[in-house]
C-alpha cells in the first residue's frame, strides 16, 4: 500500500497520523522527491492519494474507509 503526499499538506499529515494510530503498514512517497516514479498521477481530487491493490483512493475515500476503524 502506497500513500502519495505533498510536503506540509494538512490532509496528508492527517492520513499519516490515522494510519500510524491504526498500525497500518503504508509506504509514504513525497511526490516532489519521486517525480520519476514510472507512472503518472492524476490529481483531480488533490493529494493525498492511496494506491491499494490497483485501486486509487483520494482523501475522502481514505477517511471514509479507515476513520471508522479508529
Amino acid at each position: 500500500m502506497t500513500l502519495y503526499i505533498l510536503p506540509s499538506c494538512c490532509k496528508c499529515e492527517e492520513v499519516i497520523k490515522l494510519f500510524s494510530k491504526l498500525g497500518v503498514d503504508v509506504t509514504v512517497i513525497n511526490i516532489f522527491d519521486n517525480l520519476d516514479i514510472g507512472r503518472s498521477l492524476t490529481l483531480d481530487n488533490g493529494l493525498p492519494v492511496l494506491e491499494l491493490n490497483d485501486e486509487w483512493l483520494d482523501y475522502e475515500m481514505i477517511m471514509k474507509r479507515y476513520k471508522s476503524e479508529g
